[in-house]
């Protein structure tokens, strides 16, 4: 379902609803602002001309200059206090409402999103809807306003015939100048958007993809395709920002054209009086070029709601089944399991899998193999319910994985992903996330299974240590392995590695390997990996392409069938 603008306004309304009265404050203390500002630059303009033609004297002009100065810094002052106390309050509403909304639907609407990282997507489009409330909404109320009342009232102290063409340009600019190319704009805008999605989704499938852009030679082909969707992002915000200029020299336009029917028609007025107006309606344009840029942040806004909207009501991929899962090292088994991706309306995007069939026996250790894009991730999602198959059963021991109740299936299957997941806290705040009552002791010990003692030893303030935003801190090879010994933690059933040992030397590896088999000698594991050395340690291999088995075996079999193993996996994989 695609939501109309009414229908986005009232679902954002009413999450920010505890904002509504501190934002019309806001809105009056705008209102007032802008309406010392007129009058400010009409003082100035009027009290010149009166030195001038010497109608006038210095002091009470100062003393009038002065206290309308203090007035609207005072004024300016509660307007900016309110309207950045909006500002965070509705960022605060929004993040933990539409936070709340995803964490059910997590892990899956994480990995189906096409968007690079999903969490600092869903910030950004949460910064441009606050903007509407920091910059958009007492702007319009205060132009649509202050202007008009500004306009009436000189007309009736000072005669029509002054204002009659100022008041012509205003109602242009207020009513015929903020529409202008507004459909186009809104398209470009939310295009552009889209755009921006996309190449951050590229960019961090390459990052984190950067072992199989490099083996397959694809690195040209990975910066033609980036540089293909930056040039789709200029070419779709070159529409918006053309629409803004044109606003924005009509604007200009108009504001000179007020000044100078003022000027014209003042002949038989008085000078101060004139001047005062002229010098007023400089300020007076402040109101519609804040409707200008506030069309401008709704064009932002609205696009960036309606992906808030679309993420909110996507319904949950998998709900909890009725058992709690209590089984120790089973056997893993996937049956004729078919799973194709879906597009925004729905429709199938073309399988991923078909009809795979995977036996992992109980206690080995069993390795996925394949091109990029197989289907070797998603086999391991599934089996951790990310989503469910369209077709076909996944079974531990022969139960059904969607029987266990999600809390429980997770803990007991655990995933070190190539893409580290950790928070910007401590390494052992991080570590706890997989036990909250683990000791020091305890996870001194995951971090030594995970090779990382002598790396924590060289760490001056050690387990505490913080890892910093996107795990900075840390290399590649150390974030990876404490997203290991986070793992092993949860004493798991089955321990999925998705190449966790890519930033790892080979002397590392093993070591680690061995740790792993000497403290989990009967977990079954599951791995998907591009290093040869971990094919030919495996119990069993299954070689994947294009979403089906088309080998499997053990090491002595793909041997037999094929004649070299090496010559075998350097071919396919």
């Amino acid at each position: 379902m695609n939501p109309s603008i009414r229908s986005l306004i009232a679902w954002l309304t009413s999450i920010t609803r505890p904002v509504h009265k501190p934002l019309f404050v806001s809105a009056l203390l705008r209102i007032i602002n802008l309406s010392l500002d007129i009058v400010l630059f009409g003082l100035a303009g009027g009290g010149v001309m009166a030195l001038v033609t010497s109608s006038g004297s210095v002091g009470p002009l100062l003393g009038w200059l002065v206290l309308v100065s203090l007035l609207k810094a005072f004024a300016y002052y509660l307007e900016q206090f309110s309207g950045h106390y909006v500002a965070f309050k509705a960022l605060e509403l929004l993040r933990t409402y539409v936070f709340a909304k995803l964490w059910p639907k997590a892990p899956g609407i994480i990995t189906h999103a096409r968007s690079g990282d999903i969490l600092a997507s869903l910030t950004r489009d949460v910064d441009r809807i606050e903007v509407f409330y920091a910059h958009t909404f007492a702007p319009l109320v205060a132009a649509y306003v202050v202007s008009p009342l500004a306009v009436i009232i000189a007309g009736i102290t000072c005669g029509a015939d002054l204002v009659w063409g100022a008041a012509l340009a205003l109602a242009l600019s207020l009513f015929v100048v903020p529409v202008i190319g507004t459909r186009d704009a809104l398209a470009a805008t939310r295009s552009t958007l889209e755009r921006r999605r996309d190449l951050a989704h590229h960019v961090t499938d390459s990052v984190f993809g950067k072992a199989e852009v490099v083996g397959y030679g694809r690195q040209e082909l990975r910066l033609a395709e980036m540089e293909e969707v930056g040039e789709q992002i200029s070419a779709t915000s070159a529409r918006a920002r053309r629409v803004v200029a044109v606003r924005r020299g009509a604007n200009v336009v108009l504001l000179a054209a007020t000044c100078l029917t003022i000027v014209l028609a003042g002949a038989g007025h008085s000078p101060v009086v004139v001047a005062a107006l002229a010098a007023g309606a400089l300020r007076l344009y402040e109101g519609p070029r804040g409707v200008e840029d506030a069309v401008g942040y709704l064009d932002h806004s609205f696009a960036s709601a309606r992906r808030l909207w679309e993420i909110s009501h996507a319904p949950e991929l998998v709900s909890d089944g009725p058992d709690t899962y209590t089984g120790r090292a089973p056997a893993v088994s996937f049956h004729n399991v078919s799973y194709a991706y879906r597009t925004e309306g729905g429709e199938r995007a073309g399988f991923a899998l078909d009809s795979v069939s995977i036996e992992a026996p109980a206690g080995a250790h069993t390795v996925i193999v394949g091109p990029s894009g197989s289907g070797k991730s998603t086999t391991i999602q599934l089996l951790a319910r990310y989503d469910d198959p369209d077709e076909g059963t996944i079974t531990l021991d022969g139960v059904p994985v969607n029987r266990f109740t999600l809390d429980s299936l997770r803990t007991s299957v655990a995933i070190v992903s190539q893409k580290n997941q950790l928070l910007a806290s401590s390494i052992a705040d991080n570590l706890r996330l997989a036990r909250p009552e683990a000791t020091d002791e305890e996870l001194m010990e995951a971090l030594a299974l995970a090779g990382m003692t002598k790396d924590i030893g060289a760490m001056p303030e050690g387990l505490a240590t913080h890892v910093g935003m996107g795990a900075n801190r840390l290399s590649g090879g150390q974030a990876q392995r404490v997203c290991l010994a986070r793992a092993l933690l949860m004493d798991p059933a089955v321990l999925v590695l998705d190449e966790f040992t890519a930033n790892l030397n080979s002397e590392l590896e093993q070591e680690i390997r061995a740790n792993i088999a000497a403290a989990f000698p009967s977990v079954t594991i599951i791995e998907v990996t591009h290093r040869l050395d971990s094919v030919r340690g495996a119990d069993r291999i299954v070689m994947l392409d294009r979403g089906r088995v088309v080998a499997e075996g053990t090491p002595a079999d793909i041997e037999a069938g094929s004649g070299s193993l090496s010559a075998f996996f350097h071919e396919n994989v």
